[in-house]
């Protein structure tokens, strides 16, 4: 029997031998046109990406409407780390028959990565379609979400979907409990909130914003490398490398000018000052990119494993 993992293509999966799931696939893959159905191949392949990992994070009765992808990187975060910014929020967007979840995806939508998150459909208060075509959500918390880089076709159904959510809900918005978005501990995906070091759930260890930070701030790189974002630490490490040798060791190892006269103190103030100001912005970058999410510490717990 056809199943999402067997399947050559997205069509076979619409035939009526295919084997039971918790996706609508008539609903994802309904594509007319040479774009929706390049669209439809590629979320046919994020899907079979998603699959292991999601059947792990849906509740018993839970299903899945539509699956798309998108970022929703800040103005702040694409001015200060630009392309970074984007390929480190790539997100897979599940739509199922509870909450939207947030699945951290490479940047070319091949596999999974170690973030998870959720929107309940409870926190929405509001959708509505920007002038620049993006999607803005307002949450119960006051959390202004803005999801770009979605296909087109996509965020229509994205704005339409989510639209008559919003109108169909009849909960007090303004004297509810806030919710916002909610991070999932990346060993058994329940809702943990704020940043502790390990989940309350089933013990798994957890990443620490504090310690990505200070080791940012004693090389710029290492708390990237440290949270797994091993290419951007890379980078970071190589080009602060370059910096303090240009600025630091190359003029402690050079000969003193006899013309010039030895290296004066306020230019080692200065490079002191540089080199503070790149180790302290990449330590704040670093917790930022840190609290974007709940990133495993270690191996799954016995626990999660058998669903204890």
């Amino acid at each position: 029997m056809t199943n999402l993992q067997n399947a050559r293509d997205y069509q076979e999966l619409l035939d009526e031998r295919v084997e039971t799931s918790p996706y609508a696939y008539a609903t994802m893959f309904k594509a007319e046109g040479y774009v929706a159905r390049r669209t439809a191949r590629q979320r046919f392949a994020l899907l079979r990406a998603l699959d292991g990992k999601l059947r792990h994070i849906l509740r018993p009765t839970e299903h899945v409407f539509y699956v798309t992808w998108g970022t929703t990187h800040s103005l702040a975060e694409q001015f200060f780390t630009g392309w970074m910014a984007s390929a480190l929020n790539m997100r897979a967007l599940v739509f199922t028959t509870e909450r939207v979840l947030l699945l951290q995806i490479n940047a070319r939508k091949t596999s999974v990565r170690e973030l998870v998150a959720q929107i309940p459909y409870t926190a929405i208060v509001s959708v509505r379609k920007s002038w620049l075509g993006s999607c803005r959500i307002k949450l119960r918390d006051k959390t202004l979400l803005t999801f770009l880089r979605v296909p087109k076709g996509d965020m229509k159904f994205l704005i339409e979907f989510l639209s008559d959510i919003v109108k169909g809900s009849g909960a007090p918005f303004e004297i509810s409990t806030p919710l916002g978005v909610q991070h999932l501990c990346p060993h058994c995906y329940v809702h943990v909130p704020a940043f502790p070091p390990a989940c309350p759930q089933c013990g798994g260890r957890l990443k620490l914003a504090s310690k990505a930070a200070l080791l940012s701030f004693i090389f710029p790189g290492l708390g990237d490398w440290y949270l797994g974002h091993r290419g951007f630490a890379a980078m970071e490490i190589v080009g602060s490398a370059f910096i303090w040798w240009v600025l630091i060791v190359a003029p402690l190892l050079a000969p003193e000018d006899p013309d010039l006269g030895p290296i004066t103190l306020e230019y080692w103030l200065t490079a002191l000052f540089i080199m503070l100001v790149i180790h302290g912005t990449d330590a704040m970058m670093t917790r930022h990119a840190a609290r974007k999410g709940h990133y495993p510490a270690g191996p799954m717990p016995h626990s999660a494993q058998h669903g204890s």
